[in-house]
């Protein structure tokens, strides 16, 4: 195995420098590339979904193909360009002849459309806000507005207000004719929704790959089916990126939603319902909402109706929901599901004052733990297991996705549909019942570790680097599947996995933070911090990964300082200010721990260019001086070896601490400490100060700085301001 991970290992680095190589350059397009592209894209959807285009789209093709090509030209231009309402004065294209008579052109063919009442948003919205406010003016009461509000408030009042039939829209401003057709065919070719042509623009470019048309198609029975899915994924595209007019729209329209007629429409249905829903609950519309939620029988919009309900305190309510939470014990839909009916059930009805989570985070474990992890609490507490000697992992959702990916590989990249996407049947639900032979074969494997390693290992191979929505490609996560499998309870993870495979989405995420192997069994951590709580997700997978007889704990971090805690002040002299481009010309580095200075360390480098006189000037290091110097991956090592496990010190952190970390990425490594900002953490201890730089800092508190802009010396003054800051914090914490 060890053999294995050096061979993903290099893989890893073989592809990372192939994706940032420069074989996807900008470069100069032909003239008329965006017809070209947009004929090849309407053959391939006419060869690939001739069946499922249905009228309109038929029609536009057959259309399109009639018009001069000066006319698809200025079509496809639209299509191009984002919005749906454009000026034709500020459309203007040398490649295109007599654009006026094109627009005339595309009106009598429909490919342009006149503003009318559904379009007179877009049309406000298209306007410049000056021209908008000055519409507002010559038609609106002045006080009802002020000019210096943002241009979406500016629309939503001018929508409201203005009678489209009575504004004056000057006849030099068009709209994109057969808009859904068009639409629809993107939905089609790419499984999502498209506002307009540019992806094959950045294709073109070189600034994106898609994947060949066949592997993007959607695989439908029928017209209505394939319309229904468009429907349900235009829908939450609207909502997604339209504005409170879009999503009042969608709520008001419910009654004529088409009935779902696959599993991907029916996903996005319960997906839209619940947007919707959690939408009109912002608002303070809970009728709107509970109308919405019962409308689906998903988990959460389940809880939401209930919740909803119960909140009105009315005696009705309150027995329905009595009634409701034991139907759901009895037969939940999920573990979420029953998770949250218990916990609610037993707070309601038996007097129970707190929740399952609140229980859980109250029994939790504490640790105190330095706080200069503030912001990294499961690294902190993976440290501090690692320096008990238990191995440790970082876990949370990836070794699971991992696993469940490359285990189901070929039954889940079929060839439907693109590997960038999480097929249509796991997010519906479908993937077990389609698979379950299959499926209980594999998990059954699972019982005997070198076998299932063996195959996993033959599926990462073959498959390392390729773009995909399920398995996140590291060489340490093999590792932490191999710990998993090796160290599970028998059957443990077979059962997770199976309850991924049957409810995707329910069980895709909220797996705890760390693994542990103590033993000889693998067990799961949960981490939180004051004032975190424990999501209904997080919940139910510690109560799934218990039944599945893992052993799992939540772990609470209090933070404190820990006058053991080793710090590395660090400083570097560099040639210019931006890592990756400059370069390393010196480190200096101080150790400490409880206070004092227990090492040093200082190099020149060899930057590999020339340093410019100006820097010359500040740091007196000379070209001459760095020529005979190491380079940065001779004393990678080393340096990596003096740090430890101790927290990365500097003023003005990011600088010094992008620049190392810079140096180790140019030669395949990872650098990563937690760190902490002298400069920052002076401002917030010592306030009051002009100035904060290490030279007024030294001055105001006679701290040696003889030698500025050398790395040592200013690594050991800012050792010294590293001193009086903890003794502040921990002067701080003895006072709280």
């Amino acid at each position: 195995m060890a053999r294995a991970t050096d061979y993903i290992r290099t893989e890893q680095r073989r592809f990372r420098r192939a994706k940032s190589g420069k074989a996807w350059q900008a470069r100069e397009l032909p003239q008329f590339y965006y017809l070209n592209n947009f004929k090849r894209f309407i053959a391939d959807v006419h060869a690939l979904n001739f069946d499922l285009l249905g009228r309109d789209a038929l029609d536009f093709l057959t259309q399109f193909e009639a018009l001069p090509h000066a006319a698809q030209c200025a079509y496809v231009r639209m299509a191009n360009r984002r919005g749906y309402v454009f000026d034709t004065d500020k459309f203007r294209y040398d490649e295109i002849d007599d654009l006026p008579a094109q627009w005339s052109t595309l009106s009598q063919a429909r490919f342009a459309d006149p503003i009318g009442t559904p379009l007179f948003r877009d049309w406000l919205s298209s306007l410049p806000k000056p021209d908008l406010v000055l519409l507002m003016t010559d038609s609106m009461c002045e006080t009802l507005f002020k000019k210096s509000w943002k241009k979406d408030r500016l629309i939503n009042l001018a929508n409201a207000h203005l009678d489209p039939a009575e504004a004056y829209i000057p006849e030099r401003y068009i709209a994109q004719g057969r808009r859904d057709a068009l639409q629809y065919m993107l939905f089609l070719y790419f499984g999502r929704i498209e506002d307009n042509l540019q992806a094959f623009t950045l294709r073109d470019l070189g600034l994106v790959r898609l994947p060949e048309a066949e592997t993007q198609a959607l695989s439908f029975e029928t017209v209505e089916e394939a319309r229904t899915a468009f429907f349900y994924a235009k829908a939450l595209h609207d909502f997604r990126h339209g504005t409170d007019h879009d999503a009042d729209r969608l709520v008001k329209a419910t009654d004529t939603w088409p009935e779902p007629l696959c599993e991907r429409s029916s996903a996005h249905q319960s997906k839209l319902i619940q947007k919707l829903g959690g939408w009109s609950e912002r608002r303070g519309d809970a009728q709107s909402a509970l109308e919405l939620y019962t409308r689906s029988d998903t988990p959460f919009c389940n809880e939401r109706v209930v919740r909803i309900r119960w909140s009105r305190d009315e005696a009705d309510d309150r027995d329905w929901c009595k009634q409701r939470l034991e139907t759901m014990i009895e037969n939940p839909s999920s573990d979420s599901e029953a998770g949250f009916a218990e916990d609610f059930y037993a707070r309601k009805f038996h007097k129970k004052r707190t929740s399952a989570a609140t229980d859980l985070l109250r029994s939790a474990t504490t640790l105190t733990l330095d706080e200069a992890f503030r912001n990294q609490p499961e690294r902190a507490v993976l440290r501090y297991y690692k320096a008990k000697g238990i191995e440790a992992h970082r876990a949370e959702n990836v070794p699971w996705r991992n696993l469940f990916g490359l285990l189901f590989w070929d039954l889940l990249h079929d060839g439907t549909t693109s590997p960038r996407r999480v097929p249509p049947k796991l997010r519906a639900g479908a993937f077990y019942t389609e698979y379950s032979p299959e499926i209980e074969a594999r998990l059954a494997k699972l019982d005997n570790p070198s076998l299932i390693l063996l195959d996993l290992l033959k599926t990462l191979a073959l498959h390392y680097g390729e773009d995909n929505a399920l398995v996140h490609w590291g060489s340490r996560s093999l590792d932490r599947i191999q710990a998993l499998i090796v160290h599970a309870p028998r059957g443990g993870v077979a059962h997770l996995l199976r309850l991924m495979a049957q409810d995707w989405l329910g069980t895709k995420d909220g797996f705890p933070d760390l693994m542990l192997i103590d033993d000889g069994r693998v067990r799961f951590i949960e981490v939180k911090t004051a004032g975190d709580s424990l999501r209904r997700n997080q919940l139910t997978r510690l109560r799934q990964l218990s039944m599945a007889g893992f052993p799992v704990k939540i772990i609470k971090v209090a933070w404190a300082v820990d006058p053991d805690q080793p710090y590395v002040v660090v400083d570097v002299e560099t040639t210019g200010g931006k890592p990756g481009l400059h370069r390393l010309t010196e480190i200096g580095a101080v150790k400490m721990i409880g206070g004092e200075v227990v090492d040093e360390f200082q190099t020149l480098l060899n930057p590999q260019r020339s340093i410019p006189p100006f820097i010359t000037r500040i740091t007196n290091i000379t070209n001459d001086m760095v020529a005979g110097a190491p380079l940065f991956v001779e004393v990678a090592e080393q340096f990596r070896t003096f740090m430890g496990d101790a927290i990365f010190a500097a003023h003005n952190v990011n600088f010094d601490y992008g620049f190392i970390s810079a140096e180790y990425e140019m030669i395949d490594q990872r650098f990563r400490h937690p760190k902490i900002c002298t400069c920052a953490s002076m401002r917030r201890l010592y306030p009051g100060y002009r100035s904060y730089s290490l030279k007024n800092l030294c001055q105001e508190f006679e701290i040696d700085l003889t030698s500025h802009h050398r790395a040592l010396c200013d690594a050991q003054a800012a050792a010294e301001l590293l001193k009086m800051i903890n003794e502040k914090r921990m002067s701080n914490a003895q006072e709280s």
